[in-house]
């Protein structure tokens, strides 16, 4: 099992992809990804391409504002995916 710094890491990295107009510093785990310029379009793209990063499946019901809103809810989620 990878670790949550791991994860974390890579979840950030994937956000900052996303997220052309953020910078590393702006983003913290607890930043609210929405207000900070997630809309419904990037976040699908979010979410593929985090299920290609860490080889996991979200299920339509993981897919909400609640598990997507921050560095840390997303590290939750992929967490207990991987377990």
């Amino acid at each position: 099992m990878k670790s949550i710094d791991f994860i974390e890491q890579k979840t950030k990295n994937v956000v900052l992809s996303v997220l052309p107009n953020i910078n590393s510093e702006d983003l913290s785990e607890s930043s609210n990804l929405f207000s900070i310029g997630l809309d419904s379009v990037n976040a699908m793209t979010l979410v593929l391409k985090l299920q290609n990063t860490f080889g996991i499946k979200f299920e339509i019901n993981d897919i909400n504002a609640e598990n997507f809103q921050s560095v840390e809810t997303i590290v939750k989620l992929i967490n207990k995916k991987q377990s």
